[in-house]
């Protein structure tokens, strides 16, 4: 595709994209970020978009599944062990942080206890956040692997945590854990 017919057939779809990501993401400038995004994305595989039947409907896909990537980034607390003080008030600030540097402390353990290339993928998608065609270039797999592997190691983590830390206790409250996991 040129960048004539890049122009002509990708650029107007900024309307819809914006007001679909928009919709996501509850933040006009997040939104703006990630029409911006994909608008990089779609360039870069413009020689691609010939074999596709609707350039429209990967624009849209591509959208959704971004938004719905920075949300579940926004939504996960960091395991580099930086916390915002300001997300706790003043009289439950000390407990609530010791809580969630105790969790990070387990989540780490847990995920040192994952074999390859489980361990990996959930440090570069979870962890540092690499989208998982950029995993895929990185370890060379396939992307349906990629996230089988996550899948099943994110499953192993939320497993040894409730049997390490959370074993105690009824049935219900084990399901309360596996929920929060």
């Amino acid at each position: 595709m040129t960048a004539e017919a890049f122009k002509e057939n990708i650029l107007p779809l900024n309307r819809k994209l914006l007001g679909f990501a928009n919709r996501f993401m509850q933040d006009f400038d997040d939104a703006k970020d990630i029409v911006q995004e994909i608008y990089i994305k779609l360039w870069n595989m413009r020689t691609e978009l010939d074999k596709y039947n609707s350039v429209e409907a990967l624009a849209m896909r591509m959208t959704r599944n971004l938004c719905l990537d920075k949300i579940k980034l926004n939504k996960t607390i960091p395991l580099n062990g930086s916390i915002k003080e300001e997300s706790f008030n003043e009289t439950d600030s000390k407990e609530k942080e010791v809580e969630i540097k105790l969790a990070v402390l387990r989540a780490k353990k847990a995920i040192d206890h994952l074999e390859e290339p489980q361990k990996t993928i959930m440090q570069l998608r979870d962890i540092e956040g690499y989208d998982y065609d950029e995993i895929a270039q990185i370890l060379n797999m396939n992307v349906n692997t990629i996230r089988v592997s996550l899948s099943r190691a994110r499953k192993k983590v939320r497993d040894y945590l409730i049997e390490k830390y959370y074993k105690h206790g009824s049935e219900k409250n084990k399901n309360s854990v596996r929920e929060l996991l």
